[in-house]
Protein backbone atom coordinates (compact mmCIF):
# COMPACT_ATOMS: atom_id res chain seq x y z
CA UNK A 1 0.00 0.00 0.00
CA UNK A 2 1.56 3.26 -1.09
CA UNK A 3 0.19 6.32 0.56
CA UNK A 4 -0.03 10.03 -1.42
CA UNK A 5 -0.93 12.17 1.30
CA UNK A 6 -2.24 14.95 -1.16
CA UNK A 7 -4.84 12.31 -3.10
CA UNK A 8 -8.00 11.74 -0.82
CA UNK A 9 -8.74 8.20 -2.34
CA UNK A 10 -5.67 6.97 -1.27
CA UNK A 11 -5.03 8.62 2.38
CA UNK A 12 -8.84 7.56 2.64
CA UNK A 13 -7.78 4.21 1.55
CA UNK A 14 -5.51 3.90 4.20
CA UNK A 15 -6.56 4.77 6.83
CA UNK A 16 -9.62 2.22 6.57
CA UNK A 17 -6.96 -0.49 5.69
CA UNK A 18 -5.21 0.38 8.92
CA UNK A 19 -7.93 0.96 11.11
CA UNK A 20 -10.06 -2.14 9.82
CA UNK A 21 -12.09 -4.35 12.53
CA UNK A 22 -9.96 -2.29 15.19
CA UNK A 23 -12.16 1.37 14.98
CA UNK A 24 -14.19 3.47 12.57
CA UNK A 25 -11.95 6.72 12.04
CA UNK A 26 -15.17 8.93 10.47
CA UNK A 27 -16.74 8.40 13.28
CA UNK A 28 -13.70 9.05 16.07
CA UNK A 29 -13.68 12.39 14.27
CA UNK A 30 -17.14 13.12 14.95
CA UNK A 31 -17.02 12.39 18.32
CA UNK A 32 -13.81 14.34 18.96
CA UNK A 33 -15.67 17.03 17.38
CA UNK A 34 -18.46 16.92 19.25
CA UNK A 35 -16.84 17.36 22.40
CA UNK A 36 -14.65 20.43 21.32
CA UNK A 37 -11.08 18.97 20.82
CA UNK A 38 -11.25 19.83 17.25
CA UNK A 39 -11.52 23.55 18.10
CA UNK A 40 -8.28 23.12 19.95
CA UNK A 41 -5.60 24.47 17.84
CA UNK A 42 -2.98 21.76 19.77
CA UNK A 43 -5.21 19.26 17.79
CA UNK A 44 -4.16 20.74 14.51
CA UNK A 45 -0.97 21.51 14.95
CA UNK A 46 0.60 19.16 18.10
CA UNK A 47 1.17 15.66 17.04
CA UNK A 48 1.07 14.31 20.79
CA UNK A 49 -2.15 15.98 20.99
CA UNK A 50 -3.99 14.75 18.44
CA UNK A 51 -2.83 10.95 19.06
CA UNK A 52 -3.48 11.89 22.80
CA UNK A 53 -7.13 12.61 21.57
CA UNK A 54 -8.16 9.74 19.60
CA UNK A 55 -6.05 7.30 22.30
CA UNK A 56 -8.54 8.53 24.89
CA UNK A 57 -11.97 7.82 23.02
CA UNK A 58 -10.62 4.34 22.54
CA UNK A 59 -10.23 3.94 26.48
CA UNK A 60 -5.90 3.47 25.21
CA UNK A 61 -2.65 5.28 26.65
CA UNK A 62 -1.01 7.09 22.92
CA UNK A 63 1.92 4.01 23.55
CA UNK A 64 -0.61 1.37 23.25
CA UNK A 65 -2.49 3.58 20.31
CA UNK A 66 1.05 3.95 18.56
CA UNK A 67 1.95 0.45 19.12
CA UNK A 68 -1.17 -1.16 17.98
CA UNK A 69 -1.10 1.13 14.64
CA UNK A 70 2.43 0.13 13.96
CA UNK A 71 1.81 -3.07 13.99
CA UNK A 72 -1.02 -2.42 11.29
CA UNK A 73 1.15 -0.27 9.49
CA UNK A 74 4.15 -2.82 8.98
CA UNK A 75 1.86 -5.58 8.47
CA UNK A 76 0.12 -4.23 5.37
CA UNK A 77 3.42 -3.12 3.86
CA UNK A 78 2.63 0.32 4.25
CA UNK A 79 4.65 3.06 2.32
CA UNK A 80 4.80 6.91 1.09
CA UNK A 81 5.38 9.14 -0.86
CA UNK A 82 8.68 11.73 -0.24
CA UNK A 83 10.21 14.14 -2.29
CA UNK A 84 13.46 15.21 -2.12
CA UNK A 85 14.31 18.51 -3.46
CA UNK A 86 18.04 19.18 -3.87
CA UNK A 87 20.42 20.65 -6.69
CA UNK A 88 22.81 18.21 -8.97
CA UNK A 89 24.58 18.18 -11.96
CA UNK A 90 24.23 14.34 -12.88
CA UNK A 91 20.75 12.88 -11.59
CA UNK A 92 22.71 9.09 -12.33
CA UNK A 93 23.96 9.78 -8.81
CA UNK A 94 21.10 9.29 -7.03
CA UNK A 95 20.33 6.31 -9.42
CA UNK A 96 23.77 4.61 -8.44
CA UNK A 97 24.25 5.52 -4.83
CA UNK A 98 21.07 6.57 -3.48
CA UNK A 99 19.82 9.68 -1.11
CA UNK A 100 22.13 10.10 1.05
CA UNK A 101 22.13 11.74 4.65
CA UNK A 102 24.69 15.57 4.87
CA UNK A 103 28.08 14.75 4.51
CA UNK A 104 30.47 16.74 7.28
CA UNK A 105 32.85 17.46 4.11
CA UNK A 106 29.70 18.84 2.56
CA UNK A 107 28.91 20.82 5.60
CA UNK A 108 32.35 22.33 5.77
CA UNK A 109 31.84 24.08 2.29
CA UNK A 110 28.89 25.43 3.14
CA UNK A 111 30.49 27.69 6.23
CA UNK A 112 30.48 30.90 5.95
CA UNK A 113 33.40 32.42 7.51
CA UNK A 114 31.32 35.45 8.05
CA UNK A 115 29.14 33.64 10.90
CA UNK A 116 29.31 34.43 14.32
CA UNK A 117 30.50 31.70 16.54
CA UNK A 118 26.80 31.26 17.81
CA UNK A 119 25.58 30.94 14.51
CA UNK A 120 28.42 28.14 13.98
CA UNK A 121 27.80 26.56 17.54
CA UNK A 122 24.11 26.55 16.07
CA UNK A 123 24.57 24.98 12.63
CA UNK A 124 26.81 21.95 14.25
CA UNK A 125 24.30 21.46 16.17
CA UNK A 126 21.50 20.78 13.98
CA UNK A 127 23.73 19.18 11.80
CA UNK A 128 24.42 16.04 14.22
CA UNK A 129 20.80 16.56 15.37
CA UNK A 130 19.15 16.32 11.76
CA UNK A 131 21.48 15.49 9.04
CA UNK A 132 18.95 13.92 6.93
CA UNK A 133 17.90 13.13 3.96
CA UNK A 134 14.83 15.17 4.42
CA UNK A 135 11.59 14.37 2.13
CA UNK A 136 8.53 16.92 1.71
CA UNK A 137 5.34 14.73 2.12
CA UNK A 138 3.18 16.97 -0.20
CA UNK A 139 4.47 16.92 -4.22
CA UNK A 140 2.23 20.27 -4.73
CA UNK A 141 4.63 21.51 -1.67
CA UNK A 142 7.72 20.37 -3.39
CA UNK A 143 6.36 22.01 -6.82
CA UNK A 144 6.24 25.26 -5.49
CA UNK A 145 9.06 27.76 -6.18
CA UNK A 146 8.98 29.37 -2.95
CA UNK A 147 8.37 25.95 -0.73
CA UNK A 148 11.62 27.23 1.36
CA UNK A 149 12.26 24.26 2.09
CA UNK A 150 16.24 24.83 2.37
CA UNK A 151 15.52 26.01 6.36
CA UNK A 152 14.21 22.53 7.36
CA UNK A 153 16.67 20.56 5.23
CA UNK A 154 20.08 21.53 5.35
CA UNK A 155 21.82 19.19 2.08
CA UNK A 156 19.37 21.06 0.32
CA UNK A 157 20.35 24.70 1.57
CA UNK A 158 23.59 23.31 0.19
CA UNK A 159 22.54 21.65 -3.04
CA UNK A 160 20.82 25.17 -3.65
CA UNK A 161 23.94 27.04 -4.33
CA UNK A 162 25.68 23.91 -5.85
CA UNK A 163 27.74 22.81 -2.51
CA UNK A 164 27.57 19.10 -3.08
CA UNK A 165 30.55 16.99 -3.01
CA UNK A 166 31.85 16.66 -6.77
CA UNK A 167 29.31 18.59 -8.23
CA UNK A 168 29.68 21.51 -11.08
CA UNK A 169 27.76 24.50 -9.97
CA UNK A 170 27.62 25.86 -13.38
CA UNK A 171 26.07 22.53 -14.61
CA UNK A 172 23.65 22.03 -11.03
CA UNK A 173 20.04 21.93 -12.01
CA UNK A 174 17.38 21.70 -9.38
CA UNK A 175 15.81 18.37 -8.71
CA UNK A 176 12.60 16.49 -7.47
CA UNK A 177 13.45 12.81 -6.60
CA UNK A 178 10.00 10.78 -6.14
CA UNK A 179 10.41 8.16 -3.58
CA UNK A 180 8.62 5.07 -2.19
CA UNK A 181 9.43 5.24 1.59
CA UNK A 182 8.46 2.17 3.81
CA UNK A 183 6.87 3.03 6.66
CA UNK A 184 9.52 0.73 8.79
CA UNK A 185 11.96 3.40 7.93
CA UNK A 186 10.75 6.03 10.11
CA UNK A 187 11.77 6.93 13.56
CA UNK A 188 9.43 9.65 14.29
CA UNK A 189 6.57 7.22 13.49
CA UNK A 190 3.95 9.36 15.90
CA UNK A 191 4.72 12.36 13.52
CA UNK A 192 3.65 10.51 10.46
CA UNK A 193 0.68 8.76 12.16
CA UNK A 194 -0.82 12.77 12.90
CA UNK A 195 0.04 13.76 9.41
CA UNK A 196 -2.03 11.07 8.18
CA UNK A 197 -5.05 11.52 10.26
CA UNK A 198 -4.37 15.28 9.85
CA UNK A 199 -4.82 15.13 5.81
CA UNK A 200 -7.72 12.57 6.66
CA UNK A 201 -9.92 14.22 8.71
CA UNK A 202 -9.52 17.87 6.59
CA UNK A 203 -10.63 15.79 3.42
CA UNK A 204 -13.83 15.01 6.05
CA UNK A 205 -14.30 18.06 7.21
CA UNK A 206 -12.27 20.93 4.94
CA UNK A 207 -11.41 23.96 6.17
CA UNK A 208 -11.14 27.05 4.13
CA UNK A 209 -7.58 27.38 4.40
CA UNK A 210 -6.27 24.15 4.47
CA UNK A 211 -5.30 24.21 0.86
CA UNK A 212 -1.44 24.19 1.47
CA UNK A 213 -2.06 22.24 4.59
CA UNK A 214 1.19 20.14 3.99
CA UNK A 215 3.48 23.27 3.20
CA UNK A 216 6.54 22.38 4.50
CA UNK A 217 5.99 18.96 6.45
CA UNK A 218 9.05 16.67 6.17
CA UNK A 219 9.90 13.41 7.29
CA UNK A 220 13.56 13.23 8.42
CA UNK A 221 15.54 9.83 7.75
CA UNK A 222 17.98 11.05 10.39
CA UNK A 223 21.04 9.64 8.73
CA UNK A 224 19.72 6.81 7.05
CA UNK A 225 20.46 6.60 3.69
CA UNK A 226 17.54 6.04 1.27
CA UNK A 227 18.44 3.24 -1.68
CA UNK A 228 18.51 3.67 -5.27
CA UNK A 229 15.30 1.03 -5.48
CA UNK A 230 13.05 3.49 -3.24
CA UNK A 231 13.91 6.02 -6.03
CA UNK A 232 10.63 6.21 -8.70
CA UNK A 233 11.41 9.13 -10.35
CA UNK A 234 13.77 11.80 -11.16
CA UNK A 235 12.13 15.21 -12.29
CA UNK A 236 13.99 18.19 -13.53
CA UNK A 237 13.51 21.07 -13.77
CA UNK A 238 14.36 24.94 -15.70
CA UNK A 239 17.67 25.97 -14.58
CA UNK A 240 15.95 28.73 -11.59
CA UNK A 241 12.31 27.23 -11.26
CA UNK A 242 13.23 26.12 -7.75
Amino acid sequence: MIIDIDNRESVQAAIELITKDWFDPEEIYMRLKAAGETDSSGFWNIHTDMVAAMSCLLGCTSDEFLKEWDQRCIGNDTRFMGYHCTRHSDKRVFLEKGILPLSEETVRLGIDTSQSARETRIREHRFERSPGPFFLLSYKCAKKPDNHFCLNGPEILLGCVGQHIGVDPAKSVPLIIHCVIPYSFLLERDYFTFCLFLAYFNFLDPEDDARDLFDGYSIDLRGQALDPRYIIRIEEHEKNSI
